[in-house]
């Protein structure tokens, strides 16, 4: 992905108002995202994949959509390795807020459990639910600040723009990665304060379905 994008950059000659090298804007956004992408259908599905589970042993339902939440981050911590050598070859190298990185995925993490959590009930009410879902992680990677700059948005429909909790945790995310971007407080304190109202209502959703996910399943 990161050299087809490239390749239709450099042959669109498209600026982008990237500040870095956009391989490795590229493929630092690309990798988060897709740890999101997965995860969040992961954790989504994990209550209809495990319903075999479920229905014989009774264990703390909670675990069925936290696992892949956190099985994911060893593809993450994989796809981590190519972009150190990428930020070598380019000189482009983290300061010291890289120290807030772990702050940074944990949100990411506790959005995608969010997420994941209010469409696991859904999906057992509606399994279009799934599709909807799918659709919407599609999308978002063309809507997120993933292949460009927010600086190509217009400024008077930027606010829009960064209701996208992800915007924020993608930006916050190359803050610690790349001295050269700032951190962005105001957004990284939106998507915070967004999945934490999303992890709420997933977690009540999840804790009022356990009743009659017997016999949904």
């Amino acid at each position: 992905m990161v050299l087809i994008f490239t390749f239709i950059k450099i042959r669109s000659g498209a600026n982008l108002h990237v500040e870095i090298s956009y391989p490795l804007y590229l493929y630092s956004g690309i990798i988060l995202w897709f740890y999101f992408r997965d995860a969040t259908m992961a954790a989504a599905k994990s209550v209809l994949k495990d319903a075999a589970v479920m229905k014989r042993i009774y264990y703390p339902r909670m675990i069925t959509p936290l696992a892949p939440v956190l099985s994911h981050h060893y593809s993450l911590l994989i796809a981590f390795v190519p972009m150190i050598f990428m930020m070598i070859m380019y000189n482009t190298y983290p300061g010291l807020r890289l120290m807030l990185l772990p702050l940074i995925l944990l949100q990411c993490s506790m959005l995608v459990l969010g997420i994941g959590l209010i469409f696991a009930c859904l999906i057992l009410v509606k399994a279009d639910f799934e599709k909807f879902l799918s659709l919407c992680l599609y999308l978002g990677l063309f809507v997120s600040p993933v292949l460009f700059a927010p600086e190509m948005i217009p400024e008077r429909i930027r606010i829009v723009y960064f209701l996208n909790p992800m915007a924020g945790t993608l930006l916050a995310f190359r803050s610690c990665l790349f001295q050269q971007f700032p951190f962005p407080l105001w957004q990284f304190a939106y998507s915070s304060g967004l999945t934490a109202l999303l992890l709420l209502i997933g977690t009540r959703m999840y804790q009022r379905a356990e009743s009659y996910l017997a016999d949904k399943l």
